[in-house]
């Protein structure tokens, strides 16, 4: 199984890292939220989202889902943070340079 590394633990992020981590592979979400963090390691959820509760708190009691404010060296890294717009209509895309730059000490060849 992979060892996967989801950046975001929003309404895309948690639900993903959910599901994969259901699924026998070894997630590390990663948000920059101590709250959040804390949240999701005690087996709950900060957002309210239709069956996300019993699917995220599996995910923790397998073991399979910690929750964490740095990236690990990971095989897969999923990258699920806003961009909200700004002023001028465009993405804010500083959500995503963050994410970026916090995974490229992390890359190995190939990645």
């Amino acid at each position: 199984m992979k060892k996967i590394c989801v950046l975001g633990l929003g309404y895309i992020g948690l639900p993903t890292a959910s599901l994969f981590a259901t699924h026998g592979h070894q997630v590390l979400g990663v948000d920059v939220s101590e709250k959040i963090v804390e949240t999701i390691n005690k087996g709950e959820i900060h957002i309210e989202e239709p069956g996300l509760f019993t699917l995220a708190q599996a995910a923790v009691k397998s073991g399979n889902l910690k929750a964490a404010l740095k990236p690990e060296i990971s095989d897969v890294f999923i990258i699920c943070v806003p961009t909200p717009l700004t002023s001028e209509k465009a993405a804010d895309l500083s959500y995503v340079e963050m994410a970026v730059n916090a995974i490229i000490p992390l890359l190995k060849k190939d990645d």
